[in-house]
């Protein structure tokens, strides 16, 4: 899998990671071709991507080409300028590596078509090749709103309303649908790509006509697609983001003209009512939806719009096999569905007969997994070559904007779920309070939780809270979508009071609530109170007093922070939510002995950060901690035990990053990918040997044994066999988590104290006084 991200790099999503070598850098870190970007919002930077037909073809002319589109600094030359300027559109060509497919070429860059956008926004940026073998791409209409700035086609400062506007000017490359062969004939120009004759506009006299346009009148047509697989109709689906009232969905056809900025999905707006009418027939959308707060009659039903979203993002017709339902189907979404810009929606067209070209409009499918609290702002689409659908979402709004000090972009598989989507609430099943000062108090019981540093007054110590939750309750193959968790602070210093940074960290080993309990109210409640022996209390010192300590005082848990909050300045409710959380909770879910809560600490290099919060044990219940899962039931293909090993052995590393297959952290000599296929830590050395080989019957055959974990699905076990070390036969294989087979397989067993790892064994004789095995591990996600 192929991604673009925004700020000019492709990235290579292979074998359920992400490779840190990007495909392509046309950042400032590789070839330094498209603008920069910041922790800012913009429309700018690399904006899409697409393969020859041919790329994988080696007696194509497309072979190891692929295409992209971007905006360049508006020093760029061009033959094609805007005045004003604010950067510059760029379809360029590459070629992929002879040597590693993995990487691109960029010696062979071929610039195909460069032209100015006066503004910063509305750039478009869909490259797609249709059914046809052409390459179409999107365009925006320069920018600003209206379509009546400086440098769009009568146009000015002014905004006269009566201005043409560049979408409906046929003689620039604004707000169109472009149409070309991309392979450059004969190499000498101008042209570096054919247009075909066929086009709609290719036989046109028109002075200063670009022949490239399939289709135009639109205002910034954010991801088109065609219904190209089998079973499909080959028509092109085009999202059209609209300006302050509507968003609208179009089929696109050759030659269109779909209206902007003449008309708005299909109102005429008032900033345009002294155009004339741009003469022949403008072509409604075949789906329309309103803003918040807007109402507008729909031309298409003659009933109220909808008031759905604020920026449509375009999809695909789902030809896929995972979920029937989605049959036919063209599912699509919006960036910010709400006023504030901070949680999308996904949506579906449905036919209402095949072929009869009138659609009707599911507003929300349930997704589960667009968090509330954090917000989803749904970018971007894609598809992969079985015809499953994924999406591209941000919690954050600039392009380089961090979310917990990471990068805020995530990309979610579409699949199926087992009944309906839930939501769960629970307060903790466990919370106390740890007290450097009083390394074996504790307030296992009391209603006050505390977490950051005294005031200096205080003596500046620390106090951490512990937080456990229960998540047995849900159903086996519960996937957590999202998690967030509410606290409320009913206390905090009465002066030097700073401003804190709540930070919570997944605890690594258990910990006890007691009987100990400093009370509600009572001045010393942040002091605690002697922990009661015997009964297992965590304390700074112990994780069970008086019997288990920490190998760590104050705890042992993960240095790598799951979710912060900032400004916790005052008495009120705060609310933690992060992708981290629900992984945390996935993987107590999904492997109950590692469920050990969170730890909260507060800034504690800062005096006067320590506060109190509510406990479960609050009498004011609305006050009790509150976590609030978002979940379903998945099929168990779908969650691999790959995800359940890599969180709980690289906490921080988010969710399908690079985890190096033979890296060897713990020095033991076996890479990652084998301590994963062996079931083993792979922070911590093994004495246990996952691979054994022996001669048997006087040295006339030998035995081998191998480790397996059934629960890794995505493994394929091959153990080879060689008498000279270049030949290597297969004698034992396990698939999916399957009983090992093979000519030399002997028993498959569950290994006592380690289930459920079983151990492989396998016999056979020694041929030409020699041989040796191998194991052979391939992650096949």
């Amino acid at each position: 899998m192929f991604v673009c991200d925004q700020m000019g790099k492709i990235f290579i999503f292979q074998g359920g990671m992400l490779l840190p070598t990007p495909f392509l850098d046309l950042s400032s870190t590789g070839l330094g071709r498209v603008i920069a970007v910041n922790t800012g919002y913009s429309e700018r930077g690399l904006l899409g991507m697409a393969f020859h037909p041919g790329y994988a073809n080696s007696g194509s002319p497309g072979y190891r080409r692929f295409y992209v589109y971007y905006s360049a600094p508006a020093s760029t030359p061009t033959a094609n300028p805007s005045t004003p300027q604010d950067n510059v559109s760029v379809l360029a060509e590459f070629q992929a590596s002879v040597a590693d497919g993995n990487v691109a070429d960029t010696s062979t860059e071929r610039v195909m078509l460069t032209f100015g956008q006066p503004q910063s926004n509305h750039n478009g940026g869909q490259l797609e090749f249709g059914p046809d073998g052409m390459l179409y791409l999107g365009t925006g209409d320069g920018g600003s709103s209206n379509d009546n700035n400086a440098g769009h086609t009568g146009g000015s400062a002014a905004r006269p309303s009566n201005a043409l506007g560049n979408s409906l000017d046929l003689t620039n490359y604004l707000g169109k649908i472009f149409r070309v062969d991309p392979l450059d004939p004969d190499g000498a120009g101008p042209l570096t790509y054919t247009i075909p004759a066929d086009n709609p506009f290719f036989g046109s006299a028109t002075p200063g006509l670009k022949k490239e346009i399939y289709a135009y009148g639109l205002r910034n047509p954010w991801r088109f697609s065609f219904d190209k697989r089998p079973g499909g109709t080959n028509r092109c689906f085009c999202a059209d983001v609209g300006q302050g009232r509507i968003e609208e969905v179009n089929l696109i056809v050759s030659g269109g003209n779909f209206g902007w900025r003449y008309m708005e999905g299909t109102e005429r707006p008032s900033f345009s009512s002294t155009l004339p009418h741009p003469g022949g027939t403008l072509i409604a959308p075949i789906a329309e939806y309103a803003h918040p707060g807007v109402t507008v009659t729909s031309a298409l039903t003659g009933t109220t719009m909808p008031q759905l979203g604020l920026s449509v993002t375009g999809g695909y017709v789902y030809r896929g096999s995972a979920i029937p339902a989605l049959q036919g189907k063209y599912v699509f979404g919006d960036y910010g569905a709400t006023s504030g810009n901070t949680n999308g929606r996904i949506m579906g067209l449905e036919e209402t007969s095949p072929g009869s070209g009138v659609f009707t409009l599911t507003n929300a499918l349930p997704i589960v997994g667009l968090n509330p609290i954090l917000g989803q702002r749904i970018l971007c689409m894609g598809e992969d070559q079985a015809g499953e659908l994924y999406v591209g979402m941000k919690t954050t709004g600039g392009v380089l904007e961090l979310a917990n000090g990471l990068p805020a972009g995530s990309l979610y598989k579409i699949v199926p779920v087992s009944g309906a989507a839930e939501t769960t609430t629970m307060t903790t099943s466990r919370d106390t309070s740890l007290f450097e000062e009083f390394t074996t108090h504790s307030n296992s019981l009391g209603a006050g939780l505390f977490a950051g540093r005294l005031i200096s007054g205080g003596g500046g110590h620390l106090r951490r809270a512990l937080l456990g939750f229960d998540v047995s309750g849900l159903p086996e193959g519960t996937s957590i979508a999202a998690a967030t968790l509410r606290l409320t602070v009913n206390k905090v210093p009465q002066n030097g009071l700073a401003t804190g940074i709540g930070t919570l960290h997944r605890m690594l080993r258990t910990w006890g609530e007691g009987l100990s309990d400093a009370g509600t109210v009572q001045s010393g409640d942040g002091q605690g109170v002697p922990a009661v022996t015997g009964a297992g209390d965590a304390t700074w010192s112990h994780a069970s007093y008086d019997g288990t300590t920490w190998d760590s005082s104050g705890g042992d848990f993960s240095a790598f922070s799951s979710a912060s909050l900032g400004n916790m300045v005052s008495i009120g409710d705060f609310t933690w939510s992060s992708p981290y959380l629900a992984r945390d909770l996935q993987l107590w879910h999904d492997l109950p002995e590692t469920n050990h809560g969170w730890v909260l600490r507060i800034s504690e290099g800062t005096t006067g950060t320590a506060r109190r919060f509510a406990t479960r044990d609050e009498l004011n219940s609305t006050q009790r901690p509150l976590l609030t899962l978002y979940h379903a039931v998945l099929p168990a293909s779908a969650s691999p035990q790959y995800d359940r090993w890599a969180p709980l052995y690289f906490p921080g590393i988010p969710t399908g990053g690079y985890i190096q297959p033979d890296g060897d952290g713990d020095g033991d000599g076996i890479g990652n990918i084998i301590e994963y296929a062996y079931g083993f830590d792979p922070t911590t050395r093994n004495s246990t040997a996952g691979l054994t080989f022996a001669p048997t019957g006087g040295g006339t055959g030998a035995t081998g044994t191998f480790r397996r974990d059934p629960r890794a699905t995505d493994l394929l076990y091959e153990l080879q066999a060689s008498d000279d070390l270049v030949q290597w036969d297969t004698i034992v294989t396990s698939t999916a988590g399957g009983t090992p087979s093979g000519p030399a397989f002997v028993s498959d067993v569950e290994i006592s104290g380690e289930e459920p790892i079983r151990l492989v064994t396998a016999s056979g004789p020694i041929t030409g006084g020699k041989t040796f095995i191998r194991l052979k591990i391939t992650r096949v996600p």
